[in-house]
């Protein structure tokens, strides 16, 4: 029987959002591909975790529905109040929040091409009207035109590019914007400059975070979203009841209260970031200077990033291909540990005598 009467068409129509492949459990690659970070989190989270784990007759109630310690937490670390701080199961799904909350279908949600391929497809299910604007890391900072969008989405640092925004470029977005700008700052502690300075000047201005990135918890899948109080208030309504479970929130609150641990790891990949990058612009690729635990690179003429790709792949490296123009240019590169970064270099380096001319 088919089942496509039952399906809206909308749903029918579209291409579901496609994560980073994930090697199996026990897998030898060189993991490159989906930007996690490659030092474990801070030991505060185990201990939290444990701590949790042992009085578990807390497992039988549900878990605080608002999150209120890992909120207050964030709030005291940013210099900000907890009424404008909000917890989700991953940035995802305050980005789902944030549609629910601010579209109806047939609003205009705009957003950059090339930029994270989730926003279409969420923009797509709400049945919400798609404005697209061409990114040229060129010209990094583009003139757009925001009349009529409800919602703009930019990530910055830009993905999968790596480029940094100005605040400046931000502030001039959120002044001509009638509605909600979203800074998606995933890779924020990576980069020069944070948007979450501005929130007191523009109301309209929505920023996000993950723990999945700098705080080393893709696993836990825990998300904060930063905005005017009356925001978090009506974005609250659209939030799951409970969505973040007990062993998250302990988590991700005790990596907050580790800063130092994450400066030190944030430290570290940086100097490695800096080093790869220059390492391969000496081999004649083009790299984009980064503010993001990753690198694009586009391979020296002759040489196919999709060859590339693969060769890697069939050496133990997964890293991250775009098949589609104008990405198919380059591959994204997660930066690992300085040990990986060196394996992967020596390969590149095969790759390069083996089929150069």
């Amino acid at each position: 029987m088919s089942i496509t009467p039952y399906v809206r068409p909308s749903i029918g129509k579209m291409a579901g959002y496609t994560p980073g492949f994930q090697p199996p459990r026990g897998s030898q690659m060189i993991k490159l591909n989906t930007n996690e970070n490659p030092y474990p989190p801070s030991p505060a989270v185990a201990a939290a975790i444990r701590k949790a784990a042992e009085n578990y007759d807390r497992l039988r109630l549900y878990p605080d529905p608002v999150s209120s310690c890992l909120r207050q937490t964030a709030a005291e670390i940013y210099g900000l109040t907890a009424e404008q701080v909000m917890a989700g199961n991953g940035s995802d799904d305050l980005l789902r929040i944030l549609l629910d909350t601010f579209i109806d279908p047939g609003e205009q949600v705009g957003f950059f091409d090339p930029s994270y391929s989730l926003y279409p497809v969420l923009a797509q299910i709400r049945g919400a009207s798609p404005k697209v604007f061409a990114f040229d890391p060129a010209t990094p900072e583009p003139v757009i035109t925001t009349k009529g969008i409800k919602l703009f989405f930019i990530t910055s640092p830009h993905a999968p590019y790596g480029l940094g925004f100005s605040n400046h470029f931000i502030a001039k977005i959120a002044d001509q914007l009638d509605g909600i700008l979203v800074v998606d700052e995933a890779y924020a502690d990576f980069a020069e400059e944070s948007a979450l300075s501005l929130l007191d000047k523009y109301p309209n201005l929505v920023v996000t975070r993950t723990f999945s990135k700098s705080y080393s918890l893709a696993a836990m899948r825990v998300g904060l979203a930063f905005a005017a109080p009356m925001l978090i208030a009506e974005m609250d309504k659209a939030r799951d009841s409970y969505n973040l479970d007990l062993l998250a929130q302990e988590a991700a609150t005790a990596a907050l209260l580790d800063q130092a641990y994450l400066e030190e790891t944030v430290a570290r990949i940086k100097k490695v970031r800096q080093k790869f990058n220059r390492q391969l612009t000496e081999k004649k690729f083009t790299t984009y200077p980064s503010q993001s635990n990753f690198i694009f690179s586009i391979p020296p003429a002759g040489f196919k990033a999709g060859d590339l790709y693969q060769y890697l792949q069939q050496h133990q490296v997964l890293v991250r291909y775009f098949s589609t123009p104008p990405l198919d240019r380059g591959i994204r590169i997660t930066i690992g540990t300085p040990e990986q970064m060196g394996q992967v270099l020596d390969i590149i380096n095969q790759f390069l005598k083996e089929k150069g001319n």
